[in-house]
């Protein structure tokens, strides 16, 4: 994922004032597709969610896509030709599905929005039949362009079932500098980058945003009034309506209406006894209806009973009228007993032969709360929906209001859940004093979406109207939350304090203890709160939390060693929990530390460290972990081990990005493992395209010695010549000439040999230091090259400074006998003699024995010329 690790902005794109809430199912994303004219980017989703478009570069466009997660099967589809360069993927902390968009060309145009018909966000990046710019090509090479101003680009926030403005044209910014050598002037245009990208972070973890979102207004549909409840207890209605004769059938039916159940039943069963014909049928369903409305809910026994009742009824009159209503109860008890499998069996017959049935809205809530208890939440929602959205009035519809709000909620969608729950405590105000769920799911939607006050305010009065409820302290350390929401960090302590002092050892405790470290202000404060949790409440998840958080401070403070031993001991004790987001983190603080060794030249400590624990650090696949370890594996000139980490560096940045210091590596680690024809495609490219680089002329070096190798002269004369014209040292200058002269001496033109030679020793000779080892070396070749233009007499000069320099006795018997064999063929005799002389009596070696020899054959040759 070549850009996104390096854009940290992406984590912090979670909306949500506080990073520590442990989300619910996140929304799946099934495909990208690519598309053109007008040049657009379509991602289909299950479901509106919140979306964020951020331009991080002329080229790069950055899409955060939060609560969300890559479905099983996910592609992305790209026409042919299309103008996307690269479409980057990666699942970033707290749900966050991050795609980054690189183009051929600069995006000048971007309007996007979701669109209803086919659940997809769509990013369109230019107008239709829009005409790209030729100047920009794949191809094409410049120089790093400046890191982008402090000012960054503002967001564009698409909220879910919102569009973003028609025609929002955002102009192009410069360029983002590439990964630039560490010893240039900006040293690190990508940590620029990320303080950039970690302010917006803060900005976004500890504020409220600018803009929170309002939940509409419901607007329910129209109903009609029947006159039926929508449940079990029409069929009181319906026996009215029916012709029969009994005075006590339409007494027990006006006992019943009275709710005097018990009277009912009494007068039912003595008249079913009595065994009257007429209205018998009647007579047994009212019974058994009756007699249910006298139990309670948690009398197994007596439910029991109720159903045999309805039982026998449906076994005496099967084709009955009333048989979806005894069918209907017969689910209720199920329920009420909680055998669901038998009570969904009941309510699934009523649901599918029984369509007219006026009770319907009672057995689609029963089944959309059972489906709710399985943990079938789409299948639920849309049954809370029916029932809810019924057009003709019912008795469920608060209650499926309630359910329906309840499922929005645990799928995340606060504004609509929020917008339902208003309607249902307006219509139905009673319904706040009947149950707790109601304020409660209320007040932690509105603290999700950032309405601080309102979420305070209702969370307030749950507390007040159900002082029994369970947990309070969690609701208490979520008012300290709002608090903080809103700024107010003294209040937001106080309640945090006085959750840890009333209910210690609770969720609260811990989560108000958590809250504390957010406001302190040293790092040492924290410390101390994040190492109590993970003491005290060691299998608690917010022992994960705190763990996470001590490596982050020990990750800002350059104190990696810790971090990395820190996120150790998470993912031992927690091998599941926020392992995405510590394994980042952890690869985060390798890089970090790896880089920092590196520069300090402790090279052998990254080897240390990375021999020991490369199976885990390989896992990571981080290019800057391999970068780094390949550098520091130049430098102990372990040049294949060197390779094979910096070309799986070379390989994961693409081409725009990659940092001098891995081309330049790179091309060292090829030259010297004797990669010579892909060394000199790198060392080519570094030098073209750093310029201005310091390693430069090293480069231009190597590659005109790998050139004189091929036996390519002018090549390899020419990358010499550039070499010594940037070199700005005069011992690198001589170097430069001494090897540019290798060149002509294999091209057999010793003369220009020779000038290099004596240009290359005025070099050295300036240069500081006491260079005399190598300008022996350099007086030595020089000679070497008069000698081989039968310039004996300047060869003799060049090997005596040679020898005067020189304070090795091997290489002064060489040069002495170079010298007088010199003179010797100069005819300066006498000379020779003398040099000869020199060697021998200076120095027993060959040359010594060689030197004998020589004045052997010279004295000979004196004797007969005069004899």
């Amino acid at each position: 994922m070549v850009k996104i690790l390096q854009i940290l902005v992406i984590s912090g794109l979670l909306f949500s004032a506080f990073p520590d809430k442990v989300w619910a199912a996140p929304a799946v994303i099934r495909n990208i597709d690519i598309q053109k004219d007008p040049l657009s980017v379509k991602i289909f989703l299950n479901r509106d969610i919140a979306v964020k478009v951020v331009r991080v570069g002329k080229k790069e466009v950055l899409i955060a896509l939060t609560n969300a997660t890559l479905g099983k099967g996910f592609k992305i589809k790209e026409q042919e030709k299309s103008l996307v360069q690269k479409v980057a993927v990666e699942k970033m902390q707290g749900n966050v599905i991050a795609v980054l968009l690189t183009g051929h060309h600069p995006y000048e145009h971007m309007q996007s929005g979701f669109n209803k018909a086919d659940s997809s966000f769509v990013l369109t990046l230019e107008k239709k039949g829009e005409k790209k710019k030729t100047g920009d090509t794949v191809s094409e090479k410049k120089e790093a362009a400046p890191p982008l101003p402090e000012e960054q680009e503002s967001l564009e926030f698409t909220k879910p079932g919102q569009e973003s403005p028609k025609g929002t044209d955002a102009g192009p910014e410069s360029e983002l500098k590439k990964i630039p050598g560490p010893k240039e002037e900006e040293e690190d245009a990508e940590a620029a980058k990320s303080n950039e990208a970690g302010k917006l972070v803060k900005d976004l973890e500890l504020k409220k945003p600018e803009k929170i979102p309002v939940p509409p207004v419901y607007v329910p549909p129209k109903r009609e009034q029947s006159g039926n409840k929508g449940d079990i207890s029409d069929l009181l209605k319906i026996m009215s309506g029916t012709g029969c004769d009994s005075d006590l059938i339409s007494n027990s039916l006006l006992l019943l209406k009275k709710e005097l159940y018990q009277e009912a039943f009494d007068s039912l069963d003595q008249y079913i006894i009595q065994g009257n014909a007429t209205c018998l049928e009647k007579a047994h369903f009212l019974k058994a209806h009756a007699f249910l409305q006298t139990v309670k809910k948690d009398d197994f026994a007596q439910l029991l009973k109720a159903e045999r009742m309805y039982q026998d009824a449906l076994v005496s009159y099967p084709k009955s009228p009333y048989v979806p209503y005894a069918y209907s109860a017969i689910g209720i008890i199920q329920k009420q007993m909680n055998n669901i499998a038998a009570a969904e069996g009941y309510f699934n017959i009523v649901k599918r032969d029984y369509l007219d049935y006026s009770g319907l809205p009672e057995v689609i809530y029963h089944l959309a709360d059972i489906y709710e208890k399985k943990g079938f939440l789409d299948k639920a929602l849309t049954y809370y929906k029916q029932v809810f959205e019924d057009t003709i009035e019912n008795s469920h519809i608060p209650d499926a209001g309630i359910g329906y709000g309840r499922a929005l909620y645990e799928k995340r969608q606060y504004l609509d859940s929020l917008s339902v729950l208003n309607y249902v405590v307006e219509s139905n105000p009673d319904k706040v004093y009947k149950t707790h769920e109601l304020l409660q799911i209320m007040g932690n939607a509105n603290f999700e979406i950032g309405q601080s006050k309102a979420a305070r305010d209702i969370l307030t009065r749950l507390l007040n109207l159900f002082p029994d409820l369970k947990d309070p302290d969690i609701i208490l350390s979520k008012i300290g939350d709002t608090y903080g929401m809103d700024n107010n960090d003294e209040k937001a302590v106080k309640i945090y304090e006085l959750v840890r002092q009333k209910y210690p050892d609770t969720e609260g405790y811990i989560a108000s203890s958590i809250g504390i470290a957010r406001h302190v202000k040293s790092d040492q404060e924290k410390i101390d709160i994040y190492e109590m949790i993970k003491k005290k409440f060691p299998e608690n998840t917010y022992s994960r939390i705190a763990m996470m958080r001590l490596a982050e401070i020990y990750q800002a403070n350059g104190d990696y060693g810790r971090c990395i031993k820190e996120i150790e001991s998470l993912l031992l004790a927690h091998p599941r929990g926020l392992r995405y987001e510590a394994i980042k983190l952890m690869q985060k603080a390798y890089e970090a530390m790896f880089q920092k060794q590196l520069k300090s030249n402790e090279f052998t400590q990254v080897l240390n460290r990375y021999e020991l624990e490369h199976p885990r650090i390989d896992r990571m696949g981080s290019r800057k972990i391999a970068l780094s370890v390949g550098l520091s594996y130049l430098d102990a000139k372990l040049y294949d081990e060197s390779f094979n980490h910096l070309i799986s560096a070379y390989k994961q940045y693409d081409k725009s990005s990659r940092p001098p210091e891995l081309l330049f590596g790179l091309g060292v680690a090829m030259d010297e493992s004797g990669r010579d024809e892909d060394a000199l495609k790198i060392l080519n490219a570094f030098s073209n395209q750093f310029p201005k680089n310091e390693n430069r002329v090293e480069t231009l070096i190597r590659a005109g010695n790998i050139y004189l190798e091929k036996k390519e002269y002018q090549m390899s004369s020419d990358k010499f010549k550039d070499a010594h014209k940037i070199s700005k040292s005069h011992l690198e200058k001589g170097k430069i000439l001494m090897m540019h002269s290798s060149v002509y001496e294999k091209k057999g033109d010793m003369k220009t040999a020779s000038d290099l030679r004596e240009e290359a020793a005025k070099e050295i000779a300036l240069a500081s230091g006491e260079n005399y080892e190598l300008l022996t070396e350099v007086y030595k070749e020089l000679g070497q090259s008069y000698s081989a233009l039968k310039n004996y007499v300047r060869a003799a000069d060049a090997y005596q400074k040679a020898l005067a320099l020189s304070n090795n006795d091997q290489e002064k018997a060489n040069l002495g006998f170079l010298l007088g064999d010199a003179y010797q063929k100069g005819n300066i005799l006498l000379k020779a003699k003398e040099a000869f002389k020199q060697v021998v009596a200076s120095y027993d070696s060959v040359w010594a024995r060689l030197a004998q020899q020589r004045l052997n054959t010279l004295e000979l040759a004196e004797t007969v010329q005069n004899s």
